[in-house]
Parts: structure tokens; sequence; C-alpha cells
């Protein structure tokens, strides 16, 4: 039977609709919108596991990761931000290249017969660093003023907090059956929070759609194509290709998505609200892009695999 609070990409779409056709949480958006995610970060964070990270077996793993997320990915959204000459949208950009990948890269993995220990192992790592590149990125290369003090404290909140109070959770043993509700439901009122807070600035200025669209869809698509093209032409193992593709396509765009509201205000949102609904389109699409597993069995196969598992 479908529960479609269990479903992230029907959560999503829900929240979409119900924030632009209602306009949100007039009052108290921000707070609404931390409120939300923090369980959300939480939930997620239970995935990840801090223990048996051995720095030589694990290093040469974690550069390629980093190299495809904060390189590749985070190098082309500066790009973006720098060819925005909106200052609140390219501070978005600026905002989006600077967090983690989005801690769902763990079950794309595993949905994708990939290697989810070295996912989880980078990743750990990667939200560690994250710490660090969060308000240092974002210094760097806004526009804007940036309230130093509001930035680190909004970093800890919804970074640090959320691994500390993710710790325990993970002896928990129901956490797994709870953690993907847990996740889309906090999701779907952070983004009812949020559209509805960009509805106003979006239809006052719809010319913004077009470029947003664009870059959106080269960020997802067009560097997710071409690093499956790269990684085939250096016939690199099936592992490697998914790690670099599913960490060279998704950002933590709930992280940006309220950092850039707390700090910037709605308009700095836009290009995380709309990256999101192609980043869930990607997903969509990616089991046609690694149909075939490396024994050759098919995703569809190998889904039934772990079903039986």
């Amino acid at each position: 039977m479908f529960r479609p609070w269990r479903s992230f990409p029907t959560m999503v779409a829900s929240g979409l609709v119900v924030g632009f056709a209602t306009g949100g949480f007039p009052s108290y958006s921000r707070e609404i919108s931390q409120l939300a995610l923090a369980p959300r970060m939480t939930f997620a964070m239970t995935e990840i596991s801090f223990a048996n990270i051995s720095a030589h077996t694990e290093s040469r793993r974690f550069v390629v990761s980093l190299g495809a997320s904060y390189g590749a990915l985070s190098g082309l959204l500066l790009i973006f931000a720098f060819l925005s000459t909106d200052p609140g949208i390219h501070d978005g950009w600026v905002l989006m290249a600077s967090v983690p990948p989005a801690i769902a890269v763990v079950p794309i993995t595993s949905y994708l017969r990939g290697d989810t220990r070295r996912t989880v192992v980078s990743l750990a790592i990667l939200y560690l660093i994250g710490l660090l590149l969060v308000p240092v990125i974002t210094l760097a290369f806004t526009h804007q003023t940036v309230p130093l003090n509001d930035l680190v404290l909004q970093t800890i909140l919804l970074i640090g907090l959320p691994m500390l109070a993710s710790r325990p959770l993970r002896r928990w043993r129901k956490i797994a059956d709870l953690r993907t509700s847990g996740v889309s439901i906090s999701f779907f009122f952070l983004v009812i929070a949020i559209a509805g807070s960009t509805r106003g600035p979006l239809l006052a200025r719809p010319e913004l759609l077009l470029p947003l669209g664009l870059f959106s869809v080269l960020r997802t698509f067009g560097i997710g194509v071409l690093v499956v093209a790269l990684g085939r032409t250096l016939r690199l193992p099936r592992d490697d290709q998914v790690a670099l593709t599913v960490f060279a396509s998704f950002k933590n765009l709930g992280l940006t998505v309220v950092l850039a509201f707390a700090v910037f205000g709605p308009i700095s949102t836009l290009p995380s609200i709309v990256s999101l609904v192609c980043e869930i389109l990607w997903l969509a699409s990616l089991p046609l892009v690694f149909r075939r597993g490396q024994n050759g069995t098919s995703t569809l196969d190998s889904r039934r695999e772990t079903t039986l598992r």
C-alpha cells in the first residue's frame, strides 16, 4: 500500500503545491523552517557512522568524493553565482556551493548497488569538514554583508547539534523504520515554509525562473551525465562511477534553503527550490543510467534481491 508520508518526492511535491497555493506560514517562517530542518537532519544523520574510520584506507576514496562535491559541483555553482546579477540569487548559489552533499547519497548509493560503506565514510568526513567550509566559503564569495555570528550559529545548530543528537538515536532499533517518515514529513513542513515565503518574490520577478531552471538542469543532469560519461570513458569500476555521480550531483538543499532564508532572505532560497525539483527528477533517472550492475543484473533484479534479504 502506498504511504505518501514515506515517499520523499511525494512530500516535497505536496509541500511545494501547498506552500505556493497558501503562502505557507505568514509569521515565523524562519523559525518554522529551522524547527522542521532540525529533526530532518537528525533522522538523516543516523545513517552516518563515524566508527572504524581508517585514514590510510579511506584517504583515496575520500579525496575522490571531496573533489566531486566541493571541486566539480561547488566549482560549477560558484560559476553560476558569478553569472547571476541579482545579489540574492548570487548568494543563494554560493551557499549551495558551501554545504556538504545530501545525506540522501547513502540510500541512493545503496539503491544503485554501489559501495555504501565508502559513501557513508566519505559523507561523515565531509560533514565534519562542512562545519568549517560552510562559513569559510560563504564569507569568501558572498556579495552582501554576512552576519558572521549568525552564520556560525546556524551552521552549529543545523549541522553540529543534529550530528550529536543522531549518535544515541543510531542505537535505537526502531530508528530505521522511522527514519524515512521522519525525514519526509519534516521536509514537507520545511518546503511549505520556504515555498510560501518565496511565492511573492517569484511572482513579482518571474523572469528569474528561466536562468534558474537552466542552471539547475546543468548542475544536476549536465554534470551528472558528464561524470557518468567520464567514468565510463576511463573504464572506472562501477562503484567509483556511482560514487562520483552521486557526490557530483546532490547537495544538502534543505540545509541550503534554511541557511539562505535565515541569513540572506527569501530571494536567496530560489536556487535551492528550483534545484530541488531537478534533483528529484535526476534521482528518478539514475536507475536508467545505472541499469546494469557489475554482475550484469538489472536494477529491478537488484531491488528484488534486496527485498528478499
